[in-house]
């Protein structure tokens, strides 16, 4: 070629391009990045320029580009978080019951599950790390219920119950 780059060559008015992809369209577009002759059917805007449809592909963000290793990774420690403390909280109230401590226990469980899951995750958000959240809060709570003979069927626990799934999901 001459040295300019793709995207500044014109093309002269005695040229005939075809867009690369549909090949009956006649053209007289370019990509920015690579030059390729692009109808306004493939047309990309980029925030440097015109590209076409493979040039101008768009990643998601890090904190949102969430694997299946950093789910299994966060499922694994919401578990955790939510059994342990569904077992430690359904002991404290067996031994130690004074009025609210469940209650305070599962709002608790519900925000250290959400955080746990968040570091161990390196700060990642997202729906499925959203939903694990959840799936772990619902697995401690329902452990609190079976193991307190259905004392988180009052008012107070279920309200702290919602507050609890509330925290665990609110930070992705």
């Amino acid at each position: 070629m001459d040295g300019t780059p793709p995207g500044l060559r014109s093309l002269s008015m005695s040229q005939t391009t075809f867009c690369k992809r549909h090949s009956g369209v006649e053209t007289s577009i370019t990509c920015g990045r690579c030059g390729d002759a692009i109808c306004p059917k493939c047309i990309v805007h980029a925030p440097v320029g015109v590209r076409c449809p493979d040039c101008g592909r768009t990643r998601p963000m890090p904190t949102f580009d969430v694997s299946p290793m950093f789910v299994a990774r966060g499922v694994g420690a919401g578990l955790v978080v939510g059994i342990v403390g569904g077992i430690g909280a359904s002991v404290v109230v067996r031994f130690f019951f004074f009025p609210y401590l469940l209650a305070a226990l599962i709002v608790g469980i519900g925000y250290l599950v959400g955080e746990t899951i968040s570091l161990s995750t390196n700060r990642k958000r997202g729906m499925r790390l959203k939903l694990a959240a959840g799936l772990c809060m619902f697995i401690g709570y329902s452990l609190i219920t079976f193991l307190t003979g259905g004392m988180t069927f009052n008012i107070i626990n279920l309200l702290a119950g919602g507050i609890g799934f509330y925290l665990s999901i609110s930070k992705f």
